[in-house]
């Protein structure tokens, strides 16, 4: 793996820039969904941040899986904890959150150190192939992403970034989730409807009923 200037990777990457950001977009409003689908059914909410952070993440990669999977042009590598995504053989993408220094939210085990390294080597991937991350951050109320980065890294250090800018006009729309308890205008469906004891008699009438 190499040390690619950032031009380069830009113009590798740019006919996938508004997908890249949709992807991450879906994903989080995918969770969101999800929470508000949890609270109008009385069910309480996340106990630890690293579940929902786990949440978007896993949304964002099916997303992203989802979207590039028909591209002859885009490699996916699945992994047992992640996804890779690898452009024309010539930059290798992975989501993640990121930080405050615009770098990426780990663990280091030693895969990630291979990946944040530019010396770091990935095995059956293209040497050649530049590795980047792309980072989203949400609002500070968090109810949408902020910011979508690509960000080239060498362990602990940013080599550099740029913003994955939402396109003009551009929307993003989920199909809403209806609560359990709803019922469509004018819908009066009975369940279960019970059946009653003759009041005039204990037995059953001549039909056996």
């Amino acid at each position: 793996m190499i040390h690619m200037a950032e031009d380069r990777v830009r113009a590798a990457l740019e006919p996938y820039h508004a997908r890249l950001r949709s992807v991450v977009e879906l994903g989080y409003q995918e969770c969101l969904e999800v929470k508000r689908f949890r609270a109008e059914n009385g069910f309480g909410p996340l106990m630890y941040m690293r579940t929902e952070a786990n949440d978007v993440f896993d949304a964002v990669v099916r997303n992203a899986i989802r979207e590039f999977s028909d591209d002859s042009d885009v490699r996916i590598i699945e992994e047992a904890q992640t996804a890779k995504f690898c452009f024309s053989e010539t930059v290798l993408v992975r989501f993640k959150k990121g930080d405050e220094l615009h770098l990426g939210r780990n663990l280091m085990t030693q895969a990630v150190m291979d990946f944040v390294s530019v010396q770091g080597t990935l095995p059956g991937l293209p040497p050649a192939a530049a590795k980047v991350e792309v980072l989203y951050s949400a609002t500070e109320l968090g109810d949408g992403i902020d910011r979508v980065l690509v960000v080239a890294r060498d362990g602990d250090d940013l080599l550099w970034h740029y913003d994955l800018d939402r396109a003009p006009n551009a929307t993003t729309v989920v199909p809403l989730l209806r609560a359990a308890q709803e019922q469509p205008e004018n819908e009066e469906e009975v369940l279960v409807k019970p059946r009653l004891r003759k009041e005039d008699s204990g037995t059953r009438d001549s039909k056996g009923e």
